[in-house]
């Protein structure tokens, strides 16, 4: 059996098609490329937008053009929000819910069965299943970047209801992942030569908050487990006060090995300034935090449901950066929700300055069926949203290189994942790409997949050029 995938949307659907995928190569079907024939091509859709919608349709269509005999199985939030429409559509075969994507494989030889077998087959597999307990899709073994990024999946679910959100709906509530599940795929992945682990999840800040979770901090002989000795000693008071990803990070931060960890999001809906300080500190964790702040004014803040002010957020910033002048953030910007004045915008543009952010992504708001801010008076003009996208992003440009430009004569840790030219490239720990360049291929391909220590040297391109420095082996220093 020959399988195709697409992924759409976030890192979660990514690790997600992962996990599909090797359920059916650990069974014996080879994995194609989407442009390629296949027998069974399996679309992971995303819903955030109508933009993700419409692309979602369009490779649906593409899917069932490169072979029209083909079962198309379609899964992922905009399969699970509107089920109807997909399975509307006669490119169609399969409708599964994010609740059910571990079963996919099993569905998938259930519904050649049928048929090939001439029976009728359901178009849809629970897609409006009730998502109440984490689903565990097994231990993921590979990833992104050849062999050097992986991306371990540790919550599932958010509770915040923001106003021009459909995720909530589309993902359920919060579902966490056992940490000793988490250790044990960091482990499998460091021992396969990753480097950087990626924790992600629906909104990991969130990770372990749902009632019920438990955590260990003894092990079964009933020493404390690596990492957790200084919340062993902690009085039971002061241990309810701990953030649930502490305890995931510090176990992380204990394993052996050569790698790092990353925190692909963490919501200021949901963390202060106390939680970062504590959670920064970890010796393997990057210098880089997505922090979403979705708008700089405090109006239009309340107005998305976002339990924050600017000022809290600033606060967050002012942390990070007390603790490492460079540290990377990057963010999401949505321009154009209902009742955004030009002043609002003003109190954005204002935030974007402040933060220095290594990257804004810009999203114009686009009201979604089903969410509170769809309702909402006021609307922004189209017009307006585009001039004031385009305003904002011209801007990102200029704080991103300003950031970086903060960044030279800077020694930082690079992962090297790729050949450029006559350049190795990375990241560093607070998210730039650093060019080493490398003219002797032969010779300097081998330090792919590894870490070396460099001096940012100048801007270029979209990061810094660098150069090595005599300490090469600065894997923990970010």
């Amino acid at each position: 059996m020959r399988v195709a995938f697409h992924t759409l949307g976030c890192k979660v659907n990514q690790y997600e098609t992962e996990a599909i995928r090797e359920a059916f190569v650990s069974h014996g079907a080879v994995s194609v490329d989407e442009d390629e024939p296949a027998d069974v091509y399996i679309i992971n859709t995303c819903t955030v937008t109508h933009i993700a919608d419409r692309k979602s349709r369009q490779f649906i269509r593409r899917a069932k053009k490169v072979n029209p005999d083909a079962l198309v199985v379609v899964t992922g939030c905009y399969a699970q929000v509107e089920p109807e429409d997909v399975a509307s559509m006669p490119e169609v075969d399969l409708v599964v819910g994010n609740g059910q994507k571990s079963r996919i494989y099993d569905l998938v030889h259930e519904r050649l069965a049928a048929d090939a077998a001439g029976e009728p087959a359901e178009i849809f597999v629970d897609a409006r299943y009730e998502m109440t307990e984490y689903e565990d899709m097994g231990l993921v073994s590979s990833a992104e970047s050849g062999m050097t990024r992986a991306y371990i999946k540790i919550q599932e679910g958010c509770d915040r209801f923001c106003a021009y959100c459909l995720i909530p709906y589309a993902r359920g509530p919060v579902r966490s992942r056992p940490p000793e599940e988490v250790v044990r795929e960091a482990a499998m992945l460091r021992d396969a030569g990753f480097r950087e682990m990626v924790l992600t999840g629906i909104n990991t800040a969130l990770y372990g908050t749902e009632p019920g979770f438990r955590y260990e901090i003894h092990g079964e002989d009933g020493s404390v487990l690596p990492g957790l000795e200084h919340i062993a000693a902690m009085t039971p008071d002061e241990r309810s006060r701990i953030a649930p990803i502490e305890i995931l990070l510090a176990r992380l931060d204990a394993m052996e090995g050569s790698f790092r960890i990353r925190l692909s999001s963490l919501e200021p809906t949901v963390v202060d300034r106390n939680h970062v300080e504590n959670i920064i500190r970890y010796k393997r964790l990057c210098h880089h935090l997505h922090l979403s702040v979705q708008n700089g004014s405090n109006k239009i803040l309340k107005s998305m449901n976002r339990h924050y002010t600017r000022e809290e957020y600033l606060d967050i910033v002012r942390a990070v950066r007390e603790y490492d002048p460079v540290f990377g953030i990057t963010t999401d910007i949505i321009v154009g929700f209902p009742g955004e004045t030009d002043d609002d915008f003003a109190d954005t543009m204002d935030i974007a300055e402040r933060c220095e952010f290594g990257k804004i992504h810009v999203f114009r708001y686009s009201p979604r069926r089903g969410t509170a801010g769809a309702s909402l008076p006021d609307a922004v003009p189209d017009q307006d949203k585009s001039v004031r996208s385009f305003e904002l992003e011209k801007a990102s440009y200029r704080i991103a290189d300003a950031f970086r430009e903060k960044n030279v004569g800077s020694e930082h840790t690079v992962l090297l994942e790729e050949r450029r030219g006559d350049y190795l490239t990375g990241y560093t720990g607070n998210y730039i790409r650093a060019y080493l360049y490398a003219e002797d291929r032969s010779q300097d391909n081998a330090r792919l997949g590894e870490f070396c220590r460099v001096q940012l040297i100048e801007t270029f391109l979209d990061g810094c050029k660098a150069v090595l420095t005599d300490q090469t082996e600065g894997q923990l220093q970010q």
